[in-house]
């Protein structure tokens, strides 16, 4: 037993630091200003199932130094999801989103004070607050067994103030989820697609990507998906010309 859990500890020591040897080699050859070198061994990192705000970042950093300039808003998207509240992250997407052909309709006043208290807590943290708020609804239930007809009051205001804010954080828990798994959002990273009537090249072409373009996507079909701008307009391009956030 005790072998078998030394080789276990081997393996485990031998596979970890090769995200972390290449991450190294990424930031070495950005630093060394070979951009495109540097973005294929963050690639390798992202690839290997590291999910870290940071690689995210310097991914896109990375790509948008190479004249990748979709790719970019796609690393700092996924960043961005990760790590909500990072300024770097926000900053750096706000500067690349400005180098982008197509331009978005933009959220103001009510509307995007409402937008960034929703995204502002981040899912693990939402979940947590649920789950530490059901453990103290769980744990006044049982204080309320053991003391009886003593501190009712207290207990009565302890147990409604822990139960609304338990249905408040699983109610606003529950639609970030219903949002994360139904609502699929992607980046356009090539050049330049068209989006056509039906998924198919010989169709009438409803209007023209470039990117950078945030979509969202609504159905596919072989290798064709129907895309939905912000404004509504909607359209079917190549699955190969846009990558899922």
């Amino acid at each position: 037993m005790g072998v078998l859990i030394l080789l276990a500890w081997l393996g485990a020591a031998l596979a970890q630091p090769a995200p972390v040897s290449l991450y190294n080699e990424a930031n070495a050859l950005y630093r060394q200003g070979d951009y495109q070198a540097a973005r294929g061994k963050y690639l390798q990192v992202a690839d290997s199932g590291v999910q870290d705000p940071r690689v995210y970042y310097n991914l896109g950093n990375a790509c948008f130094k190479a004249g990748r300039l979709g790719e970019a808003i796609l690393w700092y998207e996924r960043a961005l999801r990760l790590a909500p509240r990072d300024p770097d992250i926000r900053a750096n997407l706000r500067f690349a989103e400005q180098h982008k052909q197509d331009r978005e309709p933009s959220r103001e006043g009510i509307e995007q004070w409402l937008l960034g208290i929703y995204f502002f807590p981040t899912l693990d943290e939402l979940s947590l607050a649920f789950g530490c708020l059901f453990a103290a609804i769980c744990v006044l239930g049982m204080w309320r067994l053991w003391q009886r007809e003593r501190a009712r009051a207290l207990w009565l205001w302890l147990f409604l103030a822990s139960a609304g804010l338990a249905v408040l954080a699983g109610a606003f828990l529950g639609t970030r989820l219903y949002r994360q798994t139904r609502v699929v959002e992607a980046i356009v990273t090539v050049a330049e697609a068209a989006a056509r009537s039906a998924p198919d090249e010989a169709h009438t072409t409803v209007f023209v990507l470039h990117e950078g373009t945030r979509v969202r996507l609504e159905r596919r079909e072989g290798e064709w998906v129907l895309v939905r701008l912000a404004g509504g307009l909607g359209g079917w391009v190549p699955a190969i010309s846009i990558s899922i956030i």
